[in-house]
């Protein structure tokens, strides 16, 4: 960087000048905070990068607005320009996308940087992260769909992602619920930033036609969905592991033995406190976990002779609760948010990670 006239440009592009570019290009549009934390620069490093990209011609920057109506000063967002995707054409980037199409509308930006939030965290933690467009263009859906984009897991496991705000309406939910049917997607992943909107889209969902199409539709607060899935990668296998190593059970798939329904997702066997139970993770809140736990009745229990063990978060227990109020032959095992932040940097199997 040079500075002419006290303004600070770029003079030769640096590899972390590059990886801003391609940054912004990838998720068409990032906040300064994100930067700092995806690519993890200092505060006053990334201003100096951003300030002499934007004097260069390299980025737009805008003020956020409407993103959070209660604070006031929000800070900026930045997407890349012209100049910007020249740059990267000619480092040997494959930008095929113009600056005008990765514009983005005001209305749909607090949408994409909370979605683009949980993309770059879960893409530092083995998963595959596609965004809307790329997903859409990919599996020909139509523009219009509400997909924020596609994850895989470490399991090669595919999951729509969509995600909401602190609120959403009636008509959002139909819609999605509209587009889940006509997909051939089974798995999903529900991602909120309040609990108004955690809670319509389990009263809308719980019992709906959903639950028959699905194989999981896991509905996350913003805060535990990005920590329990960079923890354990979305695999059964690693939470087992560390509920083993952490919280002392022992798990072992269930023995054959003669049973008048296939109940499904009752396929796991714990050993706590002295008895055989079925062990179910709720920690995901997956409504077709509970649809079928539902199902799982007294003469149904009393004939298996196994109670469920349910795993929670204690913020979540109450509403787990009463989504199973029905279903008396229930334990509860809680796991905190703390507690699942500390297994973050554990492989499970137990060893730290690199």
């Amino acid at each position: 960087m040079s500075t002419s006239s006290n303004k600070s440009v770029v003079k030769e592009l640096q590899s972390r000048d590059i990886d801003i570019l391609r940054g912004l290009y990838e998720y068409r549009a990032l906040s300064t905070e994100q930067i700092m934390r995806y690519f993890r620069i200092s505060k006053w490093y990334t201003y100096k990068k951003l300030t002499a990209l934007r004097n260069s011609g390299y980025i737009i920057t805008t003020p956020i607005k409407g993103y959070n109506p209660h604070q006031s000063r929000q800070g900026n967002y930045h997407r890349i320009s012209e100049t910007g995707i020249a740059c990267l054409r000619k480092q040997g980037y494959p930008a095929e996308r113009r600056a005008y199409d990765l514009r983005v509308r005001i209305r749909h930006l607090p949408f994409l940087l909370m979605t683009n939030d949980i993309l770059m965290a879960l893409s530092q933690f083995n998963w595959t992260v596609e965004d809307s467009r790329a997903a859409k263009k990919r599996h020909n859906l139509n523009r219009g769909v509400n997909i924020q984009g596609i994850l895989k897991n470490a399991c090669d496991q595919d999951y729509v992602l969509y995600s909401f705000l602190e609120n959403t309406s009636v008509k959002n939910l139909e819609k999605i619920a509209s587009e889940i049917t006509m997909h051939k997607f089974t798995d999903y992943l529900f991602i909120c930033r309040g609990g108004g909107s955690f809670q319509a889209i389990i009263n809308r969902f719980i019992d709906s036609d959903a639950m028959l199409k699905c194989q999981s539709l896991k509905v996350f607060p913003r805060g535990l969905g990005k920590d329990y899935l960079r923890a354990f990668e979305g695999s059964a296998q690693q939470f087992n592991a560390y509920l083993q190593q952490v919280h002392n059970s022992t798990l072992s798939f269930r023995t054959s033995f003669k049973r008048r329904k296939n109940f499904k997702g009752l396929d796991q066997v714990v050993h706590h406190n002295g008895e055989e139970k079925y062990l179910v993770n709720l920690l995901d809140t997956d409504l077709v976990k509970i649809y079928n736990m539902k199902r799982y009745r007294k003469e149904d229990y009393e004939m298996d002779g196994r109670k469920v063990l349910v795993i929670t978060e204690p913020h979540l227990k109450s509403i787990h609760h009463k989504l199973l109020e029905s279903v008396h032959h229930i334990d509860y095992m809680e796991i905190t948010q703390d507690e699942i932040k500390a297994a973050l940097h554990k492989d499970w199997k137990g060893r730290s990670k690199s």
